[in-house]
């Protein structure tokens, strides 16, 4: 079915026409001397969805090129305006029919049209103390429906079968007459298909492949702690705290390259029929992070004359990070089905963990064939490796002119030259008895940027 055509609707999806967004906030002076202030307050929100993931599916619609001139050699060149020399290569779209992609794996675009929802509530108090300091300690609360889950390749597969019959084992592999012998194009035409072939609830396609499913939730809870001081005698400095917890079903995010976040831990390993197993703590979720910033202006040097400009002019910045680990995500099975292990029950969680060994990696072990693993989408008691580093920097302004300025700078990023390690990898690859047998999986063999030093001279004017 093509959008527009048939009688099919223009868009892929339907509208939705509820997207109502109150919001309501209150701040009160608690004892009237506008020192200390309370303030909460609630909303919702609809996130833009003008990204990749919710783009329509492009079957009968990808790029087509045409060259000019052919690979022979000898045809000609030719001038645009005059044309070109042959017709161009368009995409046949709907013109293509029903029939044509029998015998294929296809996508789908769901026609739920359910707007992704945001609901946030705060809540906070600050209270100001002497020397220009301000504390604010807050709560903060965040729940998602309806967001996109998995990605632009795929959410879950809809020709997936049934798991009433995954006990039927290796059987499912034997060939078994073909219902659609000859009416279908390709190997699903032949005369005999494999016994799951045949169960599929649509057994002329292979994956039926659900494109970004709204159907993903979210919540987070965390407490906010920061001290601020506002710039007096020079010195300014910020210091927060964030702690808490993100829960998410396999929920799509914009960016899900495969980066070091882990944002491309999405999608569904029993889609079709049981998508909460995908509910666990966000793979990108940060339990504890700490941040101090500090600016201060040497009092030093500060009077005019040559000395003055020698010795006055500097500037000292800091910026500390200081952050628990992101959750282990353990992947990798050898059973035609599941995309996890199974565990045994026991903890992988080490009370030493090295980058040669992170994590218990004999508590993973094959799960039977036809079957889904249980271990979650990530670990609920392990993380990899935290996060400690502290830039600093000096500059010093020179004033030559009243219209000139020299500028040198001296920055240090991880100047304490702490090895931050990466993501253990989490692999699991079974051998002959089921057990792992990859000597990479648990270890860690990547860090974070060492200590690096640049020098700079600037002259502004």
């Amino acid at each position: 079915m093509f959008a527009g055509s048939d009688g099919q609707p223009r868009n892929f999806r339907n509208g939705d026409f509820n997207d109502y967004a109150p919001r309501i906030g209150i701040a009160y002076d608690l004892f009237g001397a506008g020192r200390t202030v309370i303030r909460a307050g609630y909303g919702i929100y609809y996130p833009s969805q003008f990204w990749r993931n919710n783009y329509g599916s492009v079957n009968g619609f990808a790029n087509t090129s045409t060259s000019y001139p052919s690979s022979n050699p000898n045809v000609k060149a030719f001038q645009f305006s005059g044309g070109f020399p042959s017709p161009l290569l368009q995409p046949a779209g709907r013109a293509l029919g029903p029939k044509a992609f029998l015998g294929q794996g296809t996508s789908y675009d769901e026609t739920l049209g359910t707007t992704p929802m945001s609901q946030q509530f705060s809540t906070s108090i600050q209270h100001q103390l002497p020397g220009r300091v301000l504390v604010d300690v807050s709560y903060s609360a965040n729940q998602g429906s309806h967001f996109t889950a998995g990605t632009v390749n795929g959410g879950y597969n809809m020709n997936q079968l049934d798991n009433q019959y995954l006990g039927l084992g290796l059987s499912l592999q034997d060939q078994v007459p073909n219902p659609n012998a000859g009416r279908v194009p390709g190997a699903l035409g032949n005369a005999m298909i494999t016994r799951e072939q045949s169960l599929l609830p649509y057994p002329h396609y292979q994956g039926i492949t659900v494109r970004a499913p709204r159907m993903s939730n979210f919540n987070s809870h965390l407490l906010i702690v920061s001290v601020e001081k506002r710039m007096s005698k020079g010195l300014t400095f910020m210091v927060n705290f964030t702690g808490g917890k993100i829960i998410s079903e396999g929920m799509g995010t914009p960016v899900d390259f495969g980066s070091i976040e882990q944002t491309n831990q999405t999608g569904y390993q029993d889609g079709r029929f049981n998508r909460r197993l995908e509910r666990s703590v966000d793979p990108t979720d940060v339990s504890k992070r700490g941040v101090v910033s500090l600016l201060y202006e040497l009092p030093f040097g500060r009077g005019a004359g040559l000395a003055g400009r020698l010795i006055g002019g500097w500037q000292v910045n800091a910026i500390g990070i200081m952050q628990t680990g992101l959750p282990v995500v353990i992947g990798g099975a050898n059973n035609f089905r599941a995309s996890r292990p199974n565990s045994t029950g026991e903890s992988a969680k080490l009370d030493d963990p090295s980058a040669a060994r992170w994590f218990n990696t004999d508590v993973f072990i094959n799960p039977p064939n036809y079957t889904f693993g249980n271990v979650g989408r990530v670990l609920p008691d392990v993380r990899g490796p935290g996060t400690f580093n502290w830039d600093l920097s000096f500059i010093k302004n020179m004033r030559i002119t009243e219209r000139v300025n020299l500028q040198f700078r001296a920055e240090m990023f991880n100047f304490m030259n702490n090895v931050n390690l990466g993501i253990p990898n989490g692999t699991f690859s079974p051998g002959p008895n089921d057990r792992n047998q990859s000597g990479t999986f648990g270890t860690i063999t990547s860090a974070r940027d060492a200590r690096n030093i640049q020098l700079g001279l600037k002259l502004l004017f």
